[in-house]
This record gives C-alpha cells, sequence and structure tokens, in this order.
C-alpha cells in the first residue's frame, strides 16, 4: 500500500468523520472505503455511457464480472445494451433460420 498526502476541504472531513463515527472505524479505513466508493461511482458512470465494458470494469475494480453486474444493478445501472445489441450478439452463436 502508498502512502499519500492531500489536503483534504472541511466538508470532506465532516464526510469522512460521519462514516467513522457510523461504522465504528479509524479515520484512515473511513478515507478508503469513501474512496473506494467514489471510484465505483466513476467506474459504474464510464459503463453507463458506454465508455468502458463490463470485463474492462471489472477488471478495473478487481472483481468478476458478476460481482461488477451487481454492484453497478445495485447502484440503479442497468447496462449499456439496448436490444439491438442484444439480438446482434445472439446471431453470432444462433445463425438466423429461415421462415
Amino acid at each position: 500500500m502508498k502512502t499519500k498526502s492531500i489536503r483534504i476541504p472541511k466538508d470532506m472531513m465532516t464526510a469522512i468523520e460521519i462514516v467513522e463515527k457510523e461504522e465504528k472505524i479509524e479515520e484512515s479505513t473511513a478515507m478508503r472505503k469513501l474512496i473506494r466508493i467514489g471510484f465505483e461511482t466513476y467506474v459504474g458512470n464510464l459503463y453507463r455511457q458506454g465508455k468502458v465494458t463490463l470485463r474492462e470494469a471489472a477488471r478495473l475494480l478487481g472483481i468478476n464480472q458478476i460481482e461488477a453486474m451487481n454492484l453497478f444493478l445495485d447502484s440503479g445501472i442497468k447496462g449499456n445494451l439496448d436490444a439491438s445489441d442484444v439480438l446482434t450478439s445472439l446471431e453470432r452463436f444462433v445463425p438466423r433460420t429461415p421462415r
């Protein structure tokens, strides 16, 4: 783990103190938790906007794709595919049969 020195605005210190007290954890643990939540949100937004795939998002977060999808669903992010994307993917695996 790396040590960094940063300036933290008063309002952010208040947020850290709230997490620290509510969860009965040390200040440094509260800071890491808030940074992690922020990064998960950031990556989730990249995924929602179609800037990263689910695989890339999972890799960035250090979790598997199912865990990433569950994390995003819990955050209200349903995915970045529309019906035409799904149909295109299905056609690659199941060729269309003539009717």
